[in-house]
């Protein structure tokens, strides 16, 4: 498991009890099968520049951003909700 924070400490947090590494969005999104974002809706835009068209497969459970916008800034990966 790669688990990224935005330098809150929980992605070492979650590890340690988990198992894994923390790492950074990017070397999430260039590394893992699936990247699974939770982050805040005002993130959203932060957080595709930095890793889309990276990821081989999106899983999103952000709100307010529409199933398109999530399209849209991750293609060619597969976007789910």
């Amino acid at each position: 498991m790669l688990c990224s924070d935005s330098g809150s400490g929980r992605a070492e947090a979650l590890v340690a009890e988990l198992g894994g590494r923390a790492a950074s969005n990017l070397e999430v999104a260039e590394e893992a099968d699936l990247v699974i974002l939770c982050h805040k809706p005002a993130q959203f835009k932060t957080v595709a520049e930095e890793i889309g068209g990276r990821a081989k497969a999106v899983a999103s459970v952000v709100g307010s951003v529409s199933t398109g916008s999530l399209r849209s800034a991750y293609q060619p990966a597969p976007v789910f909700r």
